[in-house]
C-alpha cells in the first residue's frame, strides 16, 4: 500500500505541480521531490531492494534528467543486479554531468578495479583522492592502494594506504594489507603491531589467519601459531593458506 502511494503522490506533484492541504493550494518545490526521491532510491539499495531502488531513482531521473547524483546511484544498482554494461554507462554519465561529483568517481573506479581494468581504476581513484573535502577520503585510498597491488606496484600502494589510515585508523583491509605489505619487508614488528590492529576491527578470514601464522612463526609465538593453524584449517579448509599448512606439514613428517 506504502509503495502504491508514493507512486501516485510523485505522479500527482509531477503533473500538477502543486498539492491542495485543507483547501489551500501550496507550490510544490520540484527538486526537493526529486532529491526526495533520491534519498528514498539509495535507501532502498542499501536494503537490497533494487526494484524499488530504481522506480524512485528513475522518478527522480523524470524530474531532473540531469541529475549526476541518480545517475551515480542508478549504476551502483545495475552493478549489484550484474547488469555491467548498464552500470557502466550510468557511471560515464554522472560523471560527465558533474565531473566534480568525487562519489561517483570513486564508485566508478571500484567498479572498474572489480572488472579486473586497474590501470583504468587508478585513474579514476586518484581524482578522488584530490578532493581534500570528500568525506570517504579514506575508503577512496584504500581503493587506489588495492589497484596499485593488482598493477604490482607495491610502493605506491604502500603510499596509499598509509594515506587511507592516517584518515581513519579503522579501516580493517588497508590494516591487513599494511600488515602483510611490512612482513613482505620484513618489517616484523610493524606487520605484527597493524595485524593486531586489524584483528581488534574485524573477524578472522582466510588471509588474516594465514599472516597470523607466519608472523608468530616468526617471532617463535608457537601457541599462537598454532591456534590461527588450527583456525584456518577448520573453518577455510580449501583457502590456499590451509593447503600450505598442511603441505609444510606433511613435508616436516617425511623430513623426520
Amino acid at each position: 500500500m506504502m509503495r502504491c502511494l508514493l507512486s501516485v503522490g510523485w505522479m500527482l506533484l509531477l503533473t500538477v505541480g502543486c498539492v491542495s492541504t485543507d483547501n489551500r493550494v501550496v507550490p510544490v518545490n520540484e527538486q526537493e521531490v526529486a532529491d526526495r526521491a533520491i534519498e528514498l532510491g539509495v535507501a532502498y539499495l542499501r536494503q537490497g531492494d533494487y526494484t524499488r531502488a530504481k522506480d524512485n531513482l528513475m522518478k527522480a531521473l523524470a524530474i531532473d534528467e540531469g541529475s549526476a547524483r541518480a545517475h551515480n546511484t542508478l549504476a551502483i544498482v545495475f552493478q549489484q543486479e550484474r547488469e555491467f554494461e548498464l552500470a557502466e554507462r550510468y557511471f560515464l554519465r554522472a560523471i560527465s554531468l558533474d565531473p566534480e561529483l568525487i562519489a561517483a568517481r570513486n564508485n566508478y573506479g571500484a567498479f572498474l578495479y572489480a572488472r579486473a581494468r586497474p590501470e583504468e581504476a587508478v585513474t579514476q581513484l586518484r581524482i578522488a583522492t584530490e578532493d581534500r573535502f570528500y568525506e570517504r577520503r579514506a575508503q577512496a585510498f584504500e581503493n587506489l592502494g588495492v589497484a596499485y597491488l593488482a598493477l604490482g606496484d607495491q610502493d605506491a600502494a604502500r603510499a596509499a594506504f598509509e594515506r587511507a589510515t592516517a584518515l581513519d585508523a579503522r579501516l580493517p583491509r588497508t590494516l591487513l594489507e599494511l600488515a602483510t605489505l611490512n612482513f613482505k619487508e620484513q618489517d616484523y614488528t610493524r606487520a605484527r603491531d597493524f595485524f593486531l590492529r586489524h584483528r581488534a576491527l574485524s573477524a578472522d578470514s582466510s588471509r588474516s589467519l594465514y599472516l597470523c601464522t607466519q608472523i608468530y612463526d616468526i617471532f617463535l609465538e608457537s601457541n599462537q601459531r598454532d591456534q590461527c593453524a588450527a583456525d584456518l584449517i577448520r573453518i577455510f579448509p580449501a583457502s590456499e593458506g590451509a593447503k600450505a599448512l598442511r603441505e609444510a606439514s606433511s613435508l616436516e613428517a617425511r623430513n623426520e
